[in-house]
């Protein structure tokens, strides 16, 4: 499956005033604890390749997913491929013993919604900030990605940046910046 979103890096609105707006006009899906555990691998650097694999738990669930190169510049499209998992444990030192290690613990609160053929996600996402990201749930354009976007901001008077990074990299951005804040790689 190729996902393809957009993220938004939130400077204004709050997104505990995002989500008052958006309560009166889509469907609440969830509200979601996620922790994602991301690995690299001894015989392939990830972050060269713009690969990933993560273990997330998320409400007790737990997923692996791998995550192919990025396919756009201004979509964040890229192949995912998931499977669930029932021991967490035993998946990291399954990962281990196969030559993946853990480098980082990324850990978020997410709000999502339904809105026609897209998932809105709100995130607080730990030691970064706040985003949304608008997924497609179905096989659409780029440009209906980017018309719906474009819509989305004009509509909640959003301000912010676009970012095609992921929380991976815009966290690994930032303790490179600043190497003294880093407490969360392993």
């Amino acid at each position: 499956m190729i996902e393809k979103e957009v993220k938004i890096v939130v400077e204004y609105p709050s997104l505990d005033e995002l989500r008052e707006s958006l309560e009166k006009e889509l469907k609440l899906l969830d509200i979601e604890k996620q922790e994602d555990i991301y690995f690299n691998y001894v015989y392939r650097n990830f972050k060269i390749t713009d690969e990933a694999v993560r273990i997330r738990v998320n409400n007790k669930r737990i997923e692996l997913t791998y995550k192919g190169p990025k396919l756009h510049s201004s979509l964040k499209a890229r192949e995912e491929i998931s499977i669930v998992v029932n021991d967490l444990n035993k998946t990291i030192e399954l990962l281990r013993r196969i030559g993946f290690y853990p480098v980082i613990t990324i850990k978020k609160t997410r709000i999502n919604y339904l809105d026609k053929s897209f998932i809105i996600s709100l995130d607080l996402v730990e030691n970064l900030g706040q985003f949304i990201e608008i997924e497609a749930i179905s096989e659409i354009s780029d440009q209906e990605i980017h018309n719906y976007t474009s819509s989305f901001i004009r509509k909640y008077k959003i301000k912010g940046k676009l970012t095609t990074k992921s929380y991976l990299e815009l966290l690994i951005d930032k303790y490179e910046a600043n190497p003294k804040s880093n407490s969360n790689t392993y």
